[in-house]
């Protein structure tokens, strides 16, 4: 940890904390207390590049330049590529589509070479993010992409045919442009344009988006919602702030790193990762407890897919009618207009 941020501080301040304070010495001495030990891994992320070398003494300075780490990228690429039955991702964002583009990849790989779905089960992701305006932010466009490459773009359906309109309009012919207000053919070719861009524009607008499904991939993207709710009251968002993936109740990794482009390639992060079954298994459990109310938090992934999708379409009613919540468990949807894409 203090490694981490001594190196981003001697790159802001020509600092050097890693000679001064010379840490090695004094975690040699700290004792382990109480507890499951596990063996388990530090993750960085750190990009600083080019920065020379000040304290060449140091065990870990090797060569002239310190190179960028992105460790808890390749921690997640590495889990998500291995997966047998399922993932959870519980973070603040979920946009970074490198991810969803090899999760995806893993699930149609297992298919092609021979995983039969009905027969083996389907690889399950189950997701939770958050969906309001405030705690999306400025990376509405990624979080886009990102469910578009899951089959799920009708999850953000405003910024989903907002892009469709894009795309359309950037394969459309060129304009027309009339040689002036006496081109009366000129001005036929370009109100005939404008009417074929605005016929297909409405069309887009009039699309109900649905699910695509991936093959030998079952996807649930959900946030939460406020549990102590009554009858009437306006269901009140919960802010997700977690930073967890676990992967087949055997991998987690955990800490500061957001799934976004910036947590992956540019901040300074720190992640821890295990592969330690007893307790991986007895977080999730006990995380998808409190989010489905002790209904959803089967061990057979098949079981726990199912049970979410009842919660999410009971909670649907339930918000229609202005109920309570029957779980905190909520279907993920953004129906804002604000397309950001500063991450």
């Amino acid at each position: 940890m203090h490694q981490n941020f001594a190196i981003a501080w001697r790159k802001e301040t020509g600092e050097d904390l890693l000679a001064c304070r010379d840490c090695d010495p004094s975690s040699k001495r700290l004792q382990f207390q109480s507890g499951t030990r596990l063996m388990m891994q530090l993750l960085r992320t750190q990009a600083q590049v080019g920065q020379p070398k000040t304290n060449r003494k140091h065990k870990d300075d090797v060569g002239d330049y310190e190179k960028p780490v992105c460790d808890i990228q390749k921690g997640y690429m590495v889990a998500a590529n291995n997966v047998t039955q399922f993932i959870y991702i519980e973070n603040q964002y979920f946009r970074w589509p490198p991810l969803a583009e090899l999760i995806k990849k893993s699930a149609v790989t297992q298919t092609c070479w021979g995983r039969d779905p009905a027969l083996h089960g389907s690889i399950h992701l189950f997701v939770i993010t958050n969906d309001t305006k405030e705690a999306m932010g400025l990376g509405t466009v990624k979080t886009q992409e990102m469910l578009a490459s899951l089959g799920r773009a009708e999850t953000i359906p405003a910024i989903t045919k907002l892009r469709m309109i894009k795309e359309m309009k950037s394969e459309a012919p060129v304009r027309p442009r009339p040689d002036g207000p006496n081109d009366r053919a000129g001005q036929k070719k370009l109100d005939e344009w404008q009417a074929e861009i605005d016929r297909k524009t409405k069309e887009i607008e009039d699309t109900t988006l649905e699910l695509e499904p991936v093959p030998g991939l079952k996807i649930h993207v959900c946030s939460l919602v406020a549990r102590d709710l009554q009858d009437g009251q306006p269901w009140m968002p919960v802010y997700i702030h977690s930073k967890l993936m676990i992967v087949d109740d055997v991998y987690t990794t955990q800490g500061s790193a957001n799934i976004n482009t910036r947590s992956m390639m540019v901040d300074s992060e720190l992640n821890i990762c295990h592969e330690h079954a007893d307790i991986t298994q007895q977080l999730r459990r006990r995380l998808w407890n409190l989010h489905t109310n002790k209904i959803g938090a089967q061990d057979e992934p098949d079981m726990a897919f199912k049970a979410w999708e009842d919660i999410i379409t009971i909670n649907r009613d339930n918000e229609f009618n202005k109920l309570s919540p029957y779980a905190p468990l909520v279907e993920f949807n953004y129906s804002e207009t604000t397309v950001a894409d500063l991450d």
